[in-house]
């Protein structure tokens, strides 16, 4: 804290009504309290999100003298005064150098806010959520302000479409509300030095968007674009509805699509009568996705952001595919505990190569709806490759998916690592996600030379398994549930097991095949596998 008085100026507790101010919003506050410490509560109380590590004193109007001062003493206080916690700008200028450690983040100086703007089923949450895993695993803070997961904590069970009637005064009463919270949150992230803001909701009005711009301006955030996303296709708003019925919270436990198609067209309806579209004379930049991405509309689009915003979701679309991925099989360099290398497989790992082209065979194919064949995407090393050569799919090599360099240690025991390179031994166990390994990589550096397999992965309408090793798997499995860089290196890639993973609107499904039991040697080392049955799998979701 900046201020060290902490109470000694008064023995007498205050209790009054006060009014905190922060970046221009005011919260109501009934205090009761003795000391500075006491008033610092009772701010974080009314504004959770604010960084502790920002606090500095509290300005106060004197009511005689109509002059601001810091509040140093309790008895500064008056009934419905009004006490305001400037912004420490030079806190988001070190948080935003923090997160600048590589690659990406570094180049993107300004905040950001993304407006969505679209009808429902229009796709606009999952372009979202996209834009925001994208943006966040590429280094570059990223969250989604969702109005409508607003509106579901206030509103616990949703009946129907009647609440979005604009007759339905106390509904629209309680949007406006979640869509005013939601922003409000919004802005107080973006001011604590994160860059991308996503807004999330329809948007639809001229009035509603000026709002948007206004509060930013205000703000200080230079940078808004609009993402509006428009559909004009029968079809493609009908499998968004239907999608809606398997993952959307609204719809859960109602088993009857007919009901959940008729009530969502009739929402659908009631935003209609007020819908805008966005327009050049909003002199504002702005991003239209047609149809799913069958044409686009750009206008005064330019920056680095901007620009690379735009070639992702010119490789988005919203079809949904199941992206299946797998370890290579046991090598003799994992056999005999070695890192790294492009040795051939043991004799464990060519039966496992076999068992996972009968079981892909019988249980993937096209059985999976998808009206393409398989793809099957290995690393350039022999060991994956060698893993793929049974499968009877077309099949693409990247060196993208190869394992992590391990540089001079590579053909090293974990052992002779830890001796001949303690100190690098040593900032490996401290940090895993920004140790690079003398003359080798880090786990930074695998996900930077992932962003081409990750757009290829979200422009790919079919059905894709990826054989590749442990590092590049991890970060594409954070990628795509959502997670951050930090958990990269310690997410869990069991050896000889098949992952499935469906991107969907709302959450991101993901089903584990274990496949073949792991050599013993390695099982001692990682851990075996639970036994799961290969068939069935072990099922699992992430918002």
């Amino acid at each position: 804290m900046t201020n060290t008085n902490n109470g000694s100026s008064s023995n007498n507790k205050k209790s009054m009504t006060l009014f905190f101010k922060f970046k221009g919003r005011v919260k109501k506050a009934d205090f009761c309290g003795s000391t500075i410490d006491e008033l610092n509560k009772a701010f974080f109380e009314k504004f959770p999100d604010f960084p502790p590590f920002s606090v500095r004193p509290f300005h106060i109007m004197n009511p005689e003298a109509k002059v601001g001062h810091e509040v140093d003493d309790i008895n500064d206080l008056y009934p419905n005064c009004v006490i305001e916690m400037p912004q420490d700008t030079t806190q988001a200028a070190q948080l935003i150098a923090r997160r600048s450690s590589i690659g990406y983040s570094v180049t993107v100086r300004e905040s950001t806010a993304l407006i969505m703007v679209g009808l429902p089923a229009r796709g606009k949450t999952f372009i979202a959520s996209k834009i925001c895993h994208f943006f966040d695993w590429m280094g570059i803070p990223s969250k989604v302000f969702n109005v409508a997961e607003y509106r579901r904590k206030r509103v616990k069970t949703y009946k129907s479409h009647e609440f979005f009637d604009p007759a339905n005064v106390e509904g629209q009463r309680l949007l406006l509300h979640c869509y005013l919270a939601a922003l409000d949150d919004m802005m107080t992230w973006m001011g604590q030095g994160n860059n991308v803001g996503i807004f999330d909701a329809a948007n639809m009005s001229l009035e509603r968007r000026k709002m948007i711009l206004s509060r930013c301006n205000r703000e200080g955030i230079k940078r808004i674009i609009f993402i509006e996303a428009i559909c004009n296709d029968p079809k493609v708003i009908e499998a968004n509805i239907r999608e809606t019925h398997y993952s959307s919270p609204d719809y859960a436990g109602k088993p009857d699509l007919k009901d959940v198609l008729l009530d969502m067209q009739q929402r659908i309806d009631h935003y209609k009568a007020e819908y805008e579209h966005v327009t050049q004379a909003e002199n504002t930049p702005f991003i239209k996705i047609i149809d799913g991405g069958r044409r686009f509309e750009l206008h005064m689009i330019q920056g680095y952001l901007p620009g690379r915003l735009v070639f992702f979701l010119m490789n988005l679309h919203i079809s949904p595919r199941t992206i299946w991925m797998t370890r290579s099989a046991e090598c003799e360099f994992q056999e005999e505990g070695k890192l790294g290398g492009d040795s051939d497989l043991t004799l464990a790992g060519e039966e496992y190569a076999h068992r996972l082209a009968a079981w892909v065979a019988e249980h993937v194919g096209n059985d999976d709806g998808s009206e393409q064949e398989l793809t099957v995407w290995t690393s350039t090393l022999k060991r994956a490759v060698r893993t793929a050569q049974y499968l009877p799919y077309p099949k693409i090599q990247l060196r993208g998916l190869d394992g992590l360099e391990h540089g001079l240690c590579d053909g090293l025991t974990r052992e002779e690592f830890a001796h001949k390179f303690p100190e690098d031994y040593a900032a490996r166990l401290a940090d895993k996600l920004t140790f690079r390994y003398p003359r080798g990589e880090s786990y930074e550096d695998v996900i930077q030379r992932l962003e081409p397999v990750i757009l290829e992965i979200e422009r790919s309408k079919h059905p894709i398994l990826i054989v590749s090793h442990d590092a590049p798997l991890r970060c594409l499995y954070a990628y795509l549930m959502g997670l951050e860089q930090e958990k990269c290196p310690n997410v869990p890639i069991p050896p000889h097991t098949l992952i499935a993973l469906t991107p969907k609107a709302y959450v991101c499904e993901v089903k584990t095949y274990p496949l073949a039991e792991f050599h013993k040697s390695l099982k001692a080392k990682n851990g075996s596998s639970n036994g799961t049955n290969a068939t069935n799998g072990t099922n699992g979701t992430h918002k």
